[in-house]
């Protein structure tokens, strides 16, 4: 596993403990609407949709440029047989 992305990952936690209590310390007595919980869940959500587009849009763009590369190595090796 990359080394940033388990930092990023600890952060990330760190982060919803940190805004969970928040809303518990916020409502001293008095439970949270459940809208509040649904918003910060789709904040989440939205979040982790993001990174998991981010990746897979690199993956993508890796192998079209893999592709990309061998093609053009296949080409320079015809040239140059055929040049030589």
């Amino acid at each position: 596993m990359n080394p940033i992305t388990v930092v990023f990952s600890l952060i990330g936690g760190l982060f919803l403990v940190f805004v969970m209590r928040l809303l518990s310390l916020s409502t001293v007595g008095a439970s949270s609407p459940w809208w509040v919980y649904m918003v910060f869940l789709g904040i989440v959500f939205s979040g982790v949709m993001f990174i998991y587009t981010i990746v897979d849009e690199r993956s993508k763009e890796d192998k079209i440029i893999e592709a990309e590369g061998k093609h053009f190595l296949e080409k320079y090796k015809r040239e140059r047989k055929a040049f030589h």
